[in-house]
C-alpha cells in the first residue's frame, strides 16, 4: 500500500475580494439579530440548451460533408433512371413480340422500372448515416455536442428524409421524362393528368424515403454496417423469394407486404398485374410505414438507453 497522498487540487475560481463583494452584494446584508438569508448563488454562464434548429444545421453539415453521401445518392440517381430508360428502350425495340396481356399491364410502374434497384443504395445511406458514426466513435463526440438524444435522433431522420425526398423526386420526374416517350408512343396513356399517374410518379420519392429510414432503423440497432446493410438487403429481396415458397396462399398473402412489393403496390395504377390482386398504392404505403415503425421504435428506445 502506498503512502503517498496526493495534494487537493486548487479550487477553479478560487474567492477573491472582488467576488465575496458581489456574492456579499447579491445576498444583502444580514439582518439584525439573525442568520443572513440564504439564496443559490450561479458562478459561471447559464448552461444552454441546444436547439432542435442548431441539431438540424449540425447533421445537415455533417451528410453534406461526407463524401459516401454524394456517390450514395449519385448511383441511385444514376441506376435508377439508367434501368428505367434501358427497359424501357428494350421494351419498345420489342414491341411486336410482347403480348396484348403484357402491354395491358403497362402503366407508370413500367416507366419507373430502375427505381426497384436504386431503392436498395438510398436504404444503404440511411444505414451509413448512423453505422459510419458508431465505427468512427463520432456518435460519441455528437452526444457530447448534444446532450439530448432525442433531438438528436429526431434531427438525423428528419434531414435523411429530406435528402432523400428532393432526390426521389429528380429520380422519378427524370425517369418519366426520359423513359416515357418509349411507351407513348406504342399508344400507352402516360400523362400526368389522367387517372392515377401523378400520384403513381409521387409515390417513387415516398417509397425511397421511408426505405431510406428503415436503413436508418437497422443502422441503429445493430450499430455494424455489414450488418444493417445484409438484414436490409433479406429484408428486401430475400424474403420475397422465401415467400414464394410456402404453400397455399399464406405465401402469397406475406409476399404482398413485404417492403419491395409494397413499394410496388404505390406506383400501379391498374386493379390487377399479372392476374393477380395487389395491395392498393394507400394499403401498400401504410405496409410501407408499418415496416419503417418496426425498425425506426425499438432503434430510438435502444438509441436513448444504450451507451454509444
Amino acid at each position: 500500500m502506498s503512502d503517498r497522498v496526493d495534494a487537493p487540487e486548487p479550487l477553479q475560481n478560487p474567492a477573491t475580494p472582488q467576488t465575496v463583494a458581489t456574492m456579499h452584494d447579491a445576498v444583502g446584508p444580514a439582518p439584525a439579530g439573525g442568520q443572513p438569508p440564504t439564496r443559490a448563488i450561479h458562478l459561471g454562464a447559464p448552461i444552454r440548451h441546444i436547439t432542435f434548429r442548431e441539431a438540424m444545421d449540425s447533421e445537415s453539415a455533417k451528410i453534406r460533408s461526407v463524401r459516401s453521401t454524394f456517390w450514395t445518392l449519385l448511383v441511385s440517381l444514376l441506376l435508377s433512371v439508367g434501368i428505367s430508360v434501358l427497359i424501357a428502350a428494350v421494351t419498345s425495340a420489342n414491341w411486336d413480340t410482347i403480348s396484348p396481356t403484357e402491354r395491358a399491364n403497362m402503366d407508370m410502374s413500367s416507366v419507373v422500372a430502375g427505381v426497384y434497384f436504386g431503392v436498395l443504395v438510398t436504404g444503404v445511406l440511411g444505414v451509413l448515416v448512423v453505422s459510419s458514426e458508431y465505427s468512427t466513435g463520432m456518435m460519441r463526440t455528437s452526444l457530447t455536442a448534444f446532450p439530448r438524444r432525442g433531438t438528436l435522433f429526431a434531427a438525423k431522420t428528419l434531414v435523411l428524409a429530406v435528402v432523400v425526398l428532393v432526390v426521389g423526386l429528380i429520380i422519378a420526374f427524370a425517369s418519366y421524362l426520359l423513359s416515357s416517350p418509349f411507351y407513348t408512343k406504342h399508344g400507352v396513356e402516360l400523362s400526368l393528368g389522367h387517372g392515377g399517374n401523378l400520384r403513381a410518379l409521387l409515390a417513387v420519392p415516398v417509397y425511397l424515403t421511408i426505405v431510406a429510414l428503415m436503413g436508418l432503423g437497422l443502422g441503429y440497432l445493430l450499430r455494424h454496417t455489414a450488418a444493417a446493410i445484409s438484414s436490409l438487403v433479406g429484408l428486401m429481396f430475400v424474403i420475397p423469394i422465401i415467400t414464394n415458397f410456402l404453400p397455399g396462399s399464406i405465401g402469397k398473402d406475406i409476399n404482398k407486404i413485404v417492403p419491395s412489393n409494397a413499394g410496388s403496390a404505390m406506383m400501379i395504377t391498374h386493379s390487377t398485374l399479372n392476374g393477380a390482386p395487389p395491395l392498393s398504392p394507400l394499403g401498400g404505403f401504410v405496409a410501407l410505414l408499418i415496416w419503417a415503425a418496426v425498425l425506426i421504435v425499438p432503434a430510438f428506445v435502444l438509441f436513448r438507453h444504450r451507451d454509444a
